[in-house]
């Protein structure tokens, strides 16, 4: 059975004075999902979301939400989306019924469905106990649920949420993850973050990105009962990936334009045919080494060794 895409991003390109930020990134998002987008701090995620979401212009590439084109029909194509920044668009001298009220206006809701929908986010983000609170008295975590539930306030099929449980302490991050669990039964959620654990807690696929350049794409589930076998491949020369696809056993190539592969296998001679392989074709091999299943080790193998991060940088 075909899944229905409701976010792809195709090609997406984005330089800042001359500084590659994303490169040529492509990814889908069906309905259903929740998809974590991992990276370490200046990796490209922020940048990837503000172009997702029609707040920055790519150089190149495009953007659907829907089957509708973010940059062509904003208008059609945000309406199915919600969108919680890194920083929550919250107006704090308003309560909270109030904020949601105006949340709901810029969003569209018709008047009748105005209260219904206020009520509605309310009761799944639980902030039923603090509707008539001023946002500016309201924990740090109530305020990202807040931010939330304006997110949802006009039942988007897509929510992308940045950072959400940043600088909230460990009961608030916990309760978030709750939330998250539960938007999942009604919406398809991108989920921006550094935090190994939040993604493992909540996600059902990973996309991590380094440099702007999408590394892996994959399900947790595989990424953790997968059967395949994992190496990473550094070249000086580097080869074409269906080259590398085209050898016996190969099962999928995950590569940035930094020479970093990460190549998942069943074949019991793979290692030596790309030895073979890149002796014969002058890709000039230098290493080569496993990968284990567990996502920390695969965001360790693939990212934090070329970045220069330490892992207590990367690993929160």
């Amino acid at each position: 059975m075909t899944q229905e895409t409701l976010l792809s991003v195709q090609n997406l390109q984005r330089s800042f004075d001359g500084n590659e930020a994303v490169h040529n990134l492509n990814f889908e998002i069906h309905r259903g999902e929740v998809v974590a987008l991992l990276g370490t701090n200046g990796a490209g995620k922020s940048t990837t979301l503000n172009m997702i979401t029609g707040n920055l212009k790519p150089d190149a590439g495009e953007v659907n939400i829907c089957g509708l084109n973010v940059f062509t029909k904003p208008k059609q194509a945000k309406t199915n989306l919600g969108y919680l920044p890194e920083t929550p668009p919250l107006y704090r001298e308003l309560n909270v019924s109030e904020y949601l009220q105006f949340a709901a206006c810029l969003h569209g809701v018709g008047k009748a469905q105005v209260q219904n929908s206020i009520d509605k986010a309310l009761e799944i983000c639980g902030l039923n106990t603090v509707r008539k609170k001023l946002i500016a008295n309201l924990s740090k975590g109530f305020q990202q649920r807040v931010g939330i539930a304006q997110a949802i306030i006009h039942n988007p099929a897509l929510v992308i949420l940045d950072e959400p449980t940043i600088g909230l302490d460990p009961v608030q991050m916990q309760d978030i993850r709750a939330l998250l669990d539960d938007l999942s039964n009604n919406h398809s959620v991108l989920l921006s973050t550094h935090m190994l654990a939040e993604a493992e807690s909540t996600c059902d696929r990973v996309l991590i990105i380094d440099k702007g350049s999408l590394l892996l794409d994959q399900a947790l589930q595989n990424l953790n009962s997968s059967p395949d076998k994992r190496v990473k491949l550094r070249f000086h020369g580097n080869p074409p990936v269906e080259a590398l696809n085209a050898i016996v056993g190969c099962r999928s190539v995950s590569c940035s334009q930094y020479g970093n592969f990460m190549c998942r296998y069943d074949g019991a001679d793979f290692i030596q045919q790309v030895q073979a392989q890149s002796l014969e074709n002058n890709w000039q091999l230098y290493e080569i080494g496993p990968i284990a299943s567990s996502l920390e080790q695969v965001f360790l193998d693939l990212v934090v060794r070329d970045s220069g991060v330490s892992n207590a940088q990367a690993i929160q």
